[in-house]
């Protein structure tokens, strides 16, 4: 769980996260490194022998070179007479994306062999031009159908307006798959002159070539088409049927709410199911259907159809996790609010009124707390569900009405108040409202133990010092998971005064415990809380521990010294002078002192000691780092490049770590640049983006897109970033528009959305999805639909169908410590028992950006500051495809 800190104490999450591997194949550019360095002379030299088979065997082994290498020997090779050759070079310029590739092949349109026509509408497909494109049309009349479906798709995927005329022309071929195909490409060109003819195509008498009409019909957006697509809905094929209701949905036609409702009042199951419908052979169902018509009444969203979807929860289940008809209501959003409150003030039935209750909680409908809370008390509302409404609904002024039920008779009823209680609380905003209650039920003999454990995480969420006071004495307890669930509680929040020490000493003590998860634990939450006078004894503790404990108290080390501020403060004139003072001589010490430990310390403690002194604020530990990183071996490097993030004022020393002769280091201190760095760092940076090893240059276009992007300059961010979109390895390509989102730039055309709707990299088209979700633009969206509608890979469809919310501010931002646990193959893919020292990785952040390197000798990586929410390690650079 990511816990919420003010900004002026941020504090560090641990997480204990499985790095993702696969038996991938690595990019071409990571290929390349493998290769003998006459590699490449060999194989242009045989491209011009005159051996066909010599010539084939080396076109089959392109793809292994470097981009740049592979691209000017594919030139070369287009115009081979062998044909043999020119597959293999066209199959290599198509997984390298090579620029303007599709020029090369039109000649090859006209060819005998269909193999040819096919292999140009593919390059074509890849990397169109105006010229590729427009050059296709003639293929549309090719005898082979084949070569008319290919040509069709590469038409469609260039989305040229240029095609709309060749394509209208072919909407009558005679082959279904190809007709279906040009209405598909015409509805992803998006253009208003297919409108009509694609009407014509509703009555075809072949299902898929209706159904792709349908879908096109939806895309073009067109209020024309509304009446054709309710003729849709009595298709007898039901795949037909759910295209044209997601259709109507997409052109929230108010007009079509009421033959939508029809479909959704229908009983599902049976093929006849609907008015008018005949024996079905598709391979959706009736529930499909009445799935998607209940999504397009939520995107209509009109009065009539909130009532519609009102009158589906009546036959809802509440209790299921999920519900299509809730999602469709919070797909209405603010428009379902009156409607929804209303119903909570009449006489609805249970399962009505626990729907309408949960999805005013999930649109966090605040103004529909009064109605909440009066039908609960009139019993209208079930109890389970109101609270759990109540608590998704995120408004503190429910807390009250949560309160009331924690002692309610139900053991359902307790448990969801003390779920519902602990989401509206938050322990940087102390509120003491919940402890009396809490406490009193937590000493209560009668309370069940998993009960004890969740009011005990519910103390800690209230942040006050006398819910802290009420658990300290539990620190202790007999039992290991009260102990745990204690030492978690304490470290919600930091106390001050007397307190704060006594919950210090609490936590220190607990790292003698007998269990190990205790001790880690209280490790966790020392480095979350523990104040600057914690971090000597936690000094010594680790140059004197076991090395089983040194990881433990080195995470509570560096949270520690993260407090453990030389700065001066608040006084009178004079006092505040001698107490800056003090404060600069105790933290020159006590970073002297970190210094010194560090020339000693073995290999197990030296990486957490840097780290403190990476998370001491004050120009001295940044100075400590910078003198050290001259002359420390690799493993040191590596840890000062990533330390030296938190001192802007080191920055030299970072720039100087950016030309590191070993990538791992390279790759830690051009990732801190984008947090250390100002907008003087991004002509470091610039070139970075080339440097032969991935994780170096997916980091660069990382660093970029943050430096340019809190300096304001989205140009220099557009201008470096777009050139790097058609980067070989696929991270590149993805932290480059990541990082164009974060800086707020983009690129010129319709870039992002071809590579959402072309590239092969799982990651890129995320990356895609995200950063056009940010336009208002008719075609992103378009774009979007499109892959949601249609990409094969269903995390990439459903996140263009649901993208990622805009990224909080930078204000909300947490330090975060992450072990690097690798899957092992050699145990049948489970994971191993112990963080990987020197593990590569790949750490995707909540605002879209990777970070990439290889783990500590802990087999931990330290991120400052990242942005709140989820966080996850996925496949290392290394490996990727």
């Amino acid at each position: 769980m990511r816990r919420s800190s003010s900004p002026l104490r941020r504090l560090p999450q641990v997480l204990l996260v499985v790095a993702a591997s696969a038996a991938a194949v690595a990019s071409p550019g990571g290929a390349a490194a493998t290769l003998w360095p006459n590699v490449p002379e060999q194989i242009a030299r045989a491209l011009t022998s005159g051996d066909a088979l010599e010539r084939r065997l080396a076109a089959t082994r392109v793809g292994e070179l470097a981009p740049e290498t592979a691209i000017r020997l594919i030139q070369r090779g287009m115009s081979d007479p062998d044909v043999e050759v020119r597959l293999h070079l066209a199959g290599a310029a198509v997984r390298l994306r090579m620029p303007r590739a599709g020029d090369l092949v039109i000649e090859w349109l006209g060819e005998g062999d269909a193999r040819l026509r096919l292999a140009a509408c593919d390059v074509i497909r890849a990397a169109p031009t105006d010229r590729s494109v427009v050059a296709l049309g003639r293929v549309l009349g090719d005898p082979d159908p084949h070569v008319r479906l290919a040509a069709a798709t590469a038409m469609g995927a260039a989305g040229l307006p240029d095609a709309v005329s060749p394509l209208l022309g072919h909407l009558d071929d005679t082959a279904p798959e190809v007709r279906a195909e040009v209405a598909r490409a015409l509805g992803r060109i998006g253009d208003a002159r297919a409108v009509v003819p694609l009407i014509g195509k509703v009555q075809d008498s072949v299902p898929e070539v209706r159904k792709a009409t349908a879908r096109a019909l939806g895309e073009l957006g067109d209020p024309r088409a509304v009446s054709a697509l309710l003729l849709a809905l009595q298709d007898a094929s039901q795949d037909v049927r759910v295209e044209a209701v997601t259709a109507l949905g997409r052109l929230r036609s108010d007009d079509a709410t009421s033959a939508i409702a029809d479909l959704v009042t229908a009983s599902p199951g049976a093929a006849g199911a609907f008015p008018g419908a005949r024996p079905s052979d598709s391979a959706a169902s009736s529930n499909d259907v009445r799935e998607a018509a209940l999504r397009a009444l939520g995107r209509i969203g009109s009065e009539a159809a909130v009532k519609a979807l009102l009158a589906a929860l009546a036959k809802d289940n509440p209790a299921a996790p999920r519900s299509a008809v809730r999602d469709a209501l919070v797909s209405a959003g603010a428009a379902a609010v009156p409607a929804l409150v209303a119903a909570l003030s009449a006489a609805p039935s249970a399962n009505t009124a626990a729907g309408a209750a949960l999805v005013l909680g999930e649109l966090k409908a605040r103004e529909a707390l009064p109605a909440l809370v009066r039908g609960m008390q009139r019993g209208v509302v079930p109890l389970r569900h109101g609270l759990r409404a109540l608590g998704a609904l995120g408004d503190p002024a429910a807390l009250p009405s949560v309160l009331e039920l924690l002692g309610d008779a139900d053991p359902a009823v307790r448990a969801e108040a003390i779920r519902a209680a602990t989401a509206l609380l938050d322990p940087a905003r102390p509120d003491g409202r919940a402890v009396d209650p809490a406490r009193a039920l937590l000493v209560d003999p009668a309370t069940a133990s998993d009960e004890k454990l969740a009011l005990v995480q519910l103390l800690g969420r209230t942040g006050s010092p006398r819910a802290q006071a009420a658990l300290l004495p539990l620190a202790k307890a007999r039992s290991t998971p009260l102990r745990l669930a204690v030492i978690e509680a304490l470290g919600a929040a930091r106390a001050a005064g007397t307190l704060g020490a006594a919950v210090d000493a609490a936590l220190l003590a607990a790292l003698d415990d007998e269990s190990a998860d205790v001790r880690l634990r209280a490790a966790i939450e020392l480095s979350r809380v523990a104040g600057p006078g914690s971090a000597r004894p936690l000094l010594q503790r680790l140059t004197v521990a076991a090395e089983q404990d040194r990881g433990a108290l080195g995470i509570a080390l560096s949270g520690a010294l993260s407090r453990a501020d030389d700065a001066g403060g608040a006084g009178s004139a004079g006092g505040a002078t001698d107490a800056k003072a003090a404060r600069d001589a105790s933290g020159k010490g006590l970073v002297h002192e970190v210094a010194a430990a560090i020339a000693s310390a073995p290999d197990a403690a030296r990486d957490a000691l840097i780290e403190g002194l990476g998370r001491m604020p004050g120009q001295a530990a940044g100075a400590a780092l910078a003198r050290m990183a001259s002359a420390a071996p690799i493993d040191d490097r590596r840890k000062i490049a990533e330390a030296l993030a938190g001192h802007p004022e080191a920055a030299a020393a970072l720039r100087k770590l950016a030309g590191d002769p070993d990538p791992g280091v390279r790759a830690n201190a051009v990732w801190s640049l984008g947090a250390a760095g100002d907008k003087d760092a991004l002509p470091l940076l610039v070139p970075l983006l080339k440097d032969p090893d991935a994780a170096v240059a997916g980091n660069a276009a990382g660093a970029i897109g943050r430096a340019a992007g809190r300096a304001g300059q989205p140009a220099r961010a557009a201008a470096a970033l777009c050139a790097a979109l058609p980067d070989a390895r696929p991270y590149v390509r993805a932290n480059a528009l990541a990082a164009l989102t974060v800086a707020g730039a983009r690129c010129d055309g319709g870039a992002a959305r071809d590579l959402l709707a072309r590239d092969p990299a799982e990651a890129v088209r995320l990356a895609a999805a995200d950063h056009l979700a940010r336009s208002s633009a008719d075609d992103d969206r378009r774009a979007l639909a499109r892959c949601a509608a249609e990409d094969r890979n269903a995390t990439v469809a459903g996140r263009c169908a649901r993208p990622a919310p805009p990224r909080a501010p930078a204000a909300a931002a947490e330090d975060v410590v992450v072990f690097v646990v690798p899957f092992d193959a050699g145990r049948g893919g489970s994971a191993r028992d112990a963080p990987a020292p020197r593990a590569p990785f790949a750490l995707l952040r909540a605002d879209g950006l990777m970070r990439l390197g290889v783990a500590d000798r802990r087999g931990e990586l330290f991120e400052r500051g990242a942005p709140r929410g989820p966080i996850r390690l996925t496949v290392p650079a290394p490996l990727v495809k």
